[in-house]
This record gives C-alpha cells, sequence and structure tokens, in this order.
C-alpha cells in the first residue's frame, strides 16, 4: 500500500500491539529521532505495516505513550518534562525505548529524574538506618538500666538477708 508523505498526515501506527493515531507532526517534533527519519515526508526507509496497513513499530507500548506526550509538548512548545512517568520503573524503560529511537532529550530528562530517585532512596535509606540505630541504641540502654536497676535490688536484697542472719 503506497501511502503519499505529508507533514500534516493523521497516521495509525501499531506500537507493539497497541495502536496509536497520531499526527505525523508529532513524530516529526524531535529531528534528530529515528522517528523523524522514518516519518518525514519524502522519506525512501520503508516502515513496517501490519496486517490492517497501519505502521508498525516494534517497541514498548507503555513507554511509547511518553514519547508520544513528549513529542506532542515539544511541538508545542510546552514544559516536555511533564510527559515523564512518575514511577522509577517506568522511567528506566522508557530511558532505553529513548535509546533506541535517538531522543537524547527525553533520556536525559528521564535519566536526572532517575538520579533524583536514586538520592531521595539513598536519604531515605540512610534516614531509616539513623532512626534504627537510635532506636536499638535507646533500647539497648533502657534495657542496660533495667538490668542494673534490677542488679542493685538483688544485691541489696542479698545484703539485708546476710545482715538479718547475723
Amino acid at each position: 500500500m503506497s501511502r503519499a508523505r505529508t507533514a500534516d498526515d493523521i497516521l495509525n501506527v501499531n506500537v507493539g500491539g497497541k495502536k496509536y493515531t497520531v499526527r505525523r507532526t508529532d513524530l516529526l517534533a524531535d529531528p534528530r529521532s529515528k522517528l523523524a527519519e522514518w516519518f518525514k515526508p519524502g522519506t525512501t526507509k520503508p516502515i513496517a505495516q501490519d496486517k490492517g496497513g497501519n505502521y508498525y513499530l516494534d517497541r514498548d507500548a507503555k513507554s511509547f505513550r511518553h514519547i508520544l506526550a513528549y513529542l506532542r509538548l515539544k511541538k508545542e512548545k510546552f514544559v516536555p518534562s511533564l510527559a515523564l512517568p512518575s514511577k522509577p520503573d517506568d522511567l528506566a524503560k522508557l530511558v532505553g525505548e529513548c535509546e533506541a529511537l535517538n531522543l537524547a532529550e527525553l533520556k536525559e530528562m528521564a535519566l536526572d529524574l532517575l538520579t533524583k530517585y536514586q538520592r531521595t532512596e539513598e536519604q531515605h535509606y540512610v534516614t531509616s538506618y539513623v532512626q534504627m540505630t537510635l532506636r536499638d541504641y535507646e533500647s539497648f540502654q533502657f534495657e542496660r538500666e533495667q538490668a542494673y536497676i534490677i542488679l542493685s535490688s538483688f544485691f541489696l536484697q542479698n545484703v539485708m538477708f546476710r545482715i538479718k542472719l547475723l
């Protein structure tokens, strides 16, 4: 099936089994990306198609949703970082997809956010460790004081008992 390629086409793209309807201009928003290379008007690179005639990309559909959001925000000159997923696992997958599709800016934003998560987790771990250590030390001190009180009481009772024997 031959299609004339123009910049304002509306395309059906099957990404890993999930179908997206997207404007070609959205896919061209990052001119250095492989998506721009594959979908720019006049390109001679063939793009695979599924049985329904949809363009087919063998990529992660969930990550592609964030990629599309990024491209749309970038095209609209809005804040592209709003396209980033909130979960670290999804961010890590997105980094891989960005690498494969040559989306350097989105990849850097995702890596920056992953680094922040890592620092936060490390701080959380250190804080938890310090809190646990303090709690354990306080428990140790309390148990030691209790043992001292019990030992002192036992010693005092023992002395009193010996005095009575005299």
